[in-house]
């Protein structure tokens, strides 16, 4: 018994030991890309920050780029839009939430430095894909199923397809253009989308 209790005690001190380490590369992670972006990141940067060995970010993270990943994944917030009783309100919802976090938020700053890299890294790409476009796209979906269980929607939408028409213009603003990302930018987008998904 004392045996098995010493090893659940030395088993939890390793976790929240762990959990520490963690924490700490996040947050140095986290500083350096607000002091000079991707471009700027350097797991030796990011050892020097957070007093952890270069050796332990590898074996968590294989590459800077990883690392500012992890970042925007935990600065993401895909936001769960409640029922409105209104499609056009809940998507700008969802829009607008993404043109916040992009234009007042780090996570901008890292998109913009990570976009060549999830377009040539696959594993990369697929992590992205996975942990942040599949969720928005998730919320999408639920978003239009209420609306067409109220009859707003065409039943027949493609919903990836109004996911992208959605959410390009965002990224196109971020990545390419350089315009800007406005307070009433996500309702203009709206506002182009949904006549074509009515009924």
């Amino acid at each position: 018994m004392w045996d098995t209790l010493r090893v659940v005690l030395v088993t939890d001190a390793g976790n929240r030991s762990t959990a520490r380490r963690e924490q700490a590369i996040l947050e140095a992670t986290r500083e350096l890309l607000a002091e000079g972006g991707v471009h700027h990141l350097t797991i030796e940067g990011v050892a020097a920050r957070s007093g952890v060995a270069k050796t332990t970010i590898y074996r968590r993270w294989r590459s800077k780029d990883e690392l500012a990943l992890a970042v925007l994944l935990k600065v993401e917030e895909i936001v769960e839009v409640p029922d409105q009783g209104d499609i056009r309100a809940e998507l700008i919802t969802l829009v607008d939430s993404a043109v916040k976090i992009l234009g007042k938020t780090l996570m901008g700053r890292v998109m913009q430095g990570l976009a060549s890299d999830l377009a040539t890294d696959p594993e990369l790409g697929r992590s992205f894909r996975e942990r942040i476009v599949a969720l928005r796209v998730s919320e999408v979906r639920r978003i239009v199923d209420r609306a067409v269980q109220r009859g707003e929607v065409r039943p027949d939408l493609d919903v990836d397809l109004i996911h992208e028409l959605l959410f390009g213009p965002v990224y196109y603003r971020l990545l390419l253009s350089g315009g800007a990302l406005d307070k009433g930018l996500a309702a203009r987008i709206v506002d182009v989308v949904l006549p074509g998904m009515r009924t």
